[in-house]
């Protein structure tokens, strides 16, 4: 009598790899592959992590958002002072708060703090970097420069792909 228990094995084998590769849900771009979604800007220095950098196409042509994380892995509280750009002259940072009467607002911020051991979000609705008085609006696909900087004069050049709006309503 043959044992075909091996066998029987290498088949299964087989054919769960083969159901596995079937149902990935990767994406070429995710592999590393060319795609259509360009890699988001990251850079780091030290304990300091920029990651998911981009820009939203933007609905106004004269302004533009910049999103991204930064994580502080040091055991000090760091500090966000400014961004500069290829794009535009006029950089600030923000936040939206809210007013008395509720409604929402964009405010010009001196520094964002970045808390030993935690991640800051940059986003719409928080905070975030205005590119103010664009010369010409960046289309999607394209890329540009911004260097943050941080207190102590640490300073992080990031490349930011430009990408569409997809559900922002032009609220930062």
């Amino acid at each position: 009598m043959r044992d075909h228990t091996g066998a029987r094995r290498t088949l299964s084998a087989v054919a769960v790899l083969a159901l596995a590769t079937a149902c990935s849900t990767t994406t070429p771009e995710e592999e590393g592959g060319t795609g259509h979604a360009p890699e988001r800007g990251h850079a780091h220095s030290g304990d300091l992590t920029v990651s998911g950098a981009w820009m939203p196409e933007p609905a106004n042509p004269e302004v533009g958002a910049l999103y991204f994380e930064i994580a502080n892995g040091a055991e000090a509280d760091r500090t966000l002072t400014g961004v500069v750009t290829s794009l535009s002259e006029t950089a600030e940072l923000h936040t939206t708060g809210t007013g008395d009467n509720g409604a929402s607002h964009m405010e010009e911020v001196e520094e964002i703090p970045v808390p030993a051991g935690e991640t800051v979000e940059l986003t719409s609705g928080g905070h975030h970097v205005m590119v103010l008085d664009l010369p010409e609006p960046p289309a999607e696909g394209e890329e540009f420069t911004a260097v943050l900087t941080f207190a102590g004069g640490t300073e992080l050049d990031l490349t930011v792909p430009v990408e569409a709006m997809a559900g922002n309503n032009g609220d930062h």
